[in-house]
């Protein structure tokens, strides 16, 4: 999560500007679970993309 965010990002959030992309009435703890949420789920989308990728190549060896 934390690649996702500039240092000044990440220095405003935790100083409790709002981030660009916050949405109506939601709250910073509320935002940051809603992008790890999306980062988790991001991570295992690639690596079920590795799994099928090294499945398809294991023919090879």
């Amino acid at each position: 999560m934390i690649e996702k965010f500039s240092v000044n990002e990440l220095e405003a959030i935790l100083k409790g500007v709002k981030p660009s992309d916050l949405r109506g009435g939601e709250t910073i703890a509320q935002y940051l679970h809603r992008e790890i949420q999306r980062l988790a789920k991001e991570r295992d989308n690639l690596r079920e993309d590795r799994d099928r990728l090294l499945e398809a190549g294991a023919h090879l060896f």
